[in-house]
């Protein structure tokens, strides 16, 4: 029974710390956070005041090279540059029509251009003149330097089929066949300029005329009837006809005949009478 008894007074002042405990916890709590408190505002306010400021970002120094420029401006100074770029362009095309049209000497490209188109025409055409009145003149003149029929006619802007050749080239002469032998004439007076043997256009004898005239005979069959440096008459015989030259073997017997006026290839057909004789 004492035992009992003894228990329950153990017993009692654990209940009554638990109680204490139960009841005064939350005041206890709420003291301990309020000394917490306390110090930290104490701790913070002993600290250094620099510590507790906003760090800014360091600050560069100023350097007098470099310049900061908005982008707005920059945007409307380069306008500005492009636009000053191309008023002078515009300006100087403008100054130079007027000057054109004030002062009336320069010419459009147009009108340059048909200016000398007017005097290549005239050059041209007082060049046809000149060598229609030449030729009016050799042709009243102007012998056949054989009896026979035209072939390949002379060609230098155009093309011509060369049956030998089995091509299309130029032709710098007129061909006119005629039989094997048969007598070449010179068609004006004239001096032995050159002789030639020439595996290309055979046996060639040149004759110097008045002026600058040049007639030259191609595809001879001989050179011994007349010399270099020797006069002939308008109608003398200096040759025959032949088939020395390579480039003419497949068209048989024929005089090339070639005339040069002023060291320029013509056409013999100027020179020479329509009627054949």
């Amino acid at each position: 029974m004492s035992d009992k008894n003894h228990n329950n007074d153990n017993k009692k002042p654990k209940r009554s710390l638990y109680n204490i405990l139960d009841k005064e916890g939350f005041y206890i709590i709420l003291f301990l956070c309020v000394c917490i408190v306390a110090v930290t505002g104490i701790w913070v306010s002993n600290q250094d005041p620099d510590y507790m400021l906003t760090e800014e970002p360091p600050r560069l120094e100023e350097d007098p090279d470099i310049t900061l420029v908005d982008e707005g401006e920059s945007a409307i100074e380069e306008s500005s540059e492009d636009t000053m770029d191309l008023n002078p362009e515009e300006n100087t095309e403008e100054e130079g029509q007027q000057t054109a049209s004030a002062d009336g000497i320069q010419s459009s490209p147009a009108t340059q251009a048909e200016l000398e188109e007017n005097q290549q025409e005239n050059v041209d055409n007082d060049g046809f003149e000149e060598v229609m009145a030449v030729s009016s003149e050799l042709r009243n003149n102007m012998l056949m330097p054989v009896i026979g029929r035209r072939g390949l006619p002379f060609a230098s802007d155009k093309l011509v089929f060369h049956q030998t050749l089995e091509q299309w080239s130029t032709h710098k002469g007129l061909d006119i066949h005629a039989e094997e032998g048969a007598p070449v004439r010179a068609v004006l007076d004239g001096e032995v300029l050159e002789i030639l043997n020439d595996t290309i256009m055979g046996i060639t004898i040149t004759l110097q005329h008045d002026g600058e005239l040049l007639t030259k005979y191609s595809n001879l069959s001989t050179d011994a009837l007349v010399e270099v440096g020797e006069i002939v008459e308008k109608g003398q015989i200096i040759s025959g006809v032949g088939k020395t030259a390579s480039t003419k073997t497949i068209e048989g017997p024929l005089l090339h005949f070639q005339v040069i006026d002023n060291g320029v290839n013509v056409d013999p057909e100027i020179y020479l009478p329509k009627s054949g004789n």
